[in-house]
């Protein structure tokens, strides 16, 4: 009996290793809260940034394509941001509300096209964990899901804005309102950008033709947001 006793305690310390490894592996941002999230493992930390590695995961998500990159893509942000709440919010083939998801993704694809005068973006709500298998699909012809692969990403924050009193959520019940300013202030994204490449220091570690951005807003932080901006690292 105690070889089986013995096997038995080894078996056990197995699996209480494996749960703990599980448990450390995925630790979301400390604004995210009781929201859920993309699971993901940090590398690597460096002084102003991080490389982080992401599940592959399913998301809703919807583009648009525009001349130039600047104040323009605000409006153009807004507009693909409320075609993702629709969806949510019941605009789906089973007519159900599904949870919010943090962060809101957005791919940006700058200067490009004829003359590089044309930016591509895509908007990205992720699929909750519980419904990755079997999301309903969009009403909405110009909405898709859309699976993201796993990926290593170079991760800049951004910071955010503590005086603002309204959260996300709120703000798509007023058409009124922007996106926090942290989010889509593209200038300040470019420069982030920028200042990220100049951090990694070798063009041969990501890909350079776009970036993400992350957003956080509507966290239940009213006074810690953090948004921030991804490159997409080279494997």
């Amino acid at each position: 009996e105690k070889p089986f006793r013995k096997l038995r305690t080894m078996l056990g310390l197995a699996v209480f290793a494996s749960l703990c490894y599980l448990a450390s592996a995925h630790k979301p941002p400390p604004f995210v809260r009781d929201l859920d999230c993309p699971k993901y493992t940090v590398l690597q930390s460096f002084p102003g940034y991080e490389l982080r590695r992401y599940e592959m995961s399913q998301w809703v998500a919807t583009r648009d394509l525009l001349r130039g990159y600047g104040a323009l893509m605000n409006y153009r942000e807004n507009k693909l941001v409320y075609k993702l709440f629709r969806y949510i919010s019941g605009e789906n083939t089973l007519g159900m509300k599904i949870p919010m998801i943090y962060p809101m993704l957005m791919t940006v694809y700058p200067e490009v096209g004829r003359n590089y005068e044309q930016s591509v973006m895509e908007m990205h709500f992720m699929i909750p964990h519980h419904m990755q298998p079997f999301p309903p699909a969009p009403t909405d012809p110009t909405v898709y899901i859309t699976m993201l692969p796993p990926m290593d990403v170079y991760v800049k924050s951004l910071g955010g804005f503590a005086n603002t009193r309204m959260n996300l959520r709120k703000s798509f019940t007023n058409t009124r309102m922007n996106l926090r300013k942290s989010f889509t202030d593209n200038r300040m994204n470019l420069r982030k950008v920028k200042e990220l490449m100049k951090q990694i220091n070798n063009r041969n570690l990501y890909h350079g033709d776009h970036f993400y951005k992350a957003g956080y807003d509507g966290t239940s932080s009213m006074n810690r947001h953090d948004n921030e901006v991804w490159l997409v690292a080279k494997n």
